[in-house]
């Protein structure tokens, strides 16, 4: 009886044992899932805006695409009050057809992801922006034409390189009259 009783508990431990691994593996499974998801959620997001493109990029293609941000500029301008936004994917108002397709063909001259955000008083060039997360607040960068006196639009500043260390506000540099780069952070 002894022996048959040690193999008997053997056995128990042996499944045990097996019973034991499996689940180590399956939550090792899980953790590695859930740090992934983790990951992809933070890259999506870009709360500390690690995506957003250098004050010298965004000069530069200001300056190798400046025919195109003036048409775009003059489009905004004209369209102001029946748009809003443009993206290659959506354009929220009401303008023509023809109108649509200029604009679309226009924004990836410049940028393939950029996407224009008007209103009556200036023209936003957004290259990278960054989603509100339980980390840090969102963000927006990229080129804005401003009339008139460019401090009622925001802080002006000599560089936007390290905007994410700045406190929430709208930040803007000029790139040249009327021309400025601009850096928002909605929230600390």
């Amino acid at each position: 009886m002894g022996k048959a009783s040690g193999k008997k508990e053997a056995k128990i431990g042996s499944v045990a044992h097996k019973l034991l691994r499996g689940l180590l593996i399956v939550v090792a499974a899980l953790a590695v899932i859930c740090g992934a998801v983790a990951a992809l959620i933070f890259w999506a997001l870009d709360p500390w805006n690690l995506s957003a493109p250098s004050d010298r990029t965004l000069i530069d293609t200001f300056h190798q695409n400046r025919a195109a941000f003036e048409r775009l500029h003059q489009m905004a301008a004209e369209d102001a009050g029946r748009i809003s936004y443009v993206s290659r994917s959506e354009i929220v108002g009401t303008i023509s057809d023809t109108r649509k397709q200029e604009y679309k063909d226009l924004l990836p001259k410049i940028h393939s992801g950029l996407i224009v955000g008007m209103d009556y008083d200036s023209e936003r060039f957004i290259f990278a922006h960054g989603a509100l997360s339980a980390i840090s607040g969102g963000w927006t960068k990229g080129i804005e034409y401003v009339p008139g006196d460019a401090k009622r639009f925001g802080v002006i500043v000599q560089n936007l390189d390290k905007a994410n260390e700045l406190s929430a506000n709208v930040y803007l540099r000029e790139i040249e009259p009327h021309w400025f780069i601009f850096y928002q952070s909605d929230d600390d």
